[in-house]
């Protein structure tokens, strides 16, 4: 079975600000693993980063 040596996670929200205008907001990240890394547990904490990188750009800060 092949290695997996880096996740790359990203997501992208488009807000309608009405008036024919919109508001997007990207994140994107890359994580390399070590030998030791679980790529599950990466994965999961790349996508915690990217969505709390969308939430800001939208002025949100962190979900209560």
């Amino acid at each position: 079975m092949p290695k997996v040596v880096q996740i790359s996670v990203g997501a992208s929200f488009t807000k309608n600000l009405g008036n024919f205008q919109s508001l997007k907001v990207e994140a994107n990240i890359v994580m390399e693993l070590h030998n030791d890394d679980d790529p599950s547990v990466a994965y999961e904490d790349a996508w915690a980063k990217v969505q709390d990188q969308i939430r800001k750009g939208l002025g949100k800060g962190q979900p209560k």
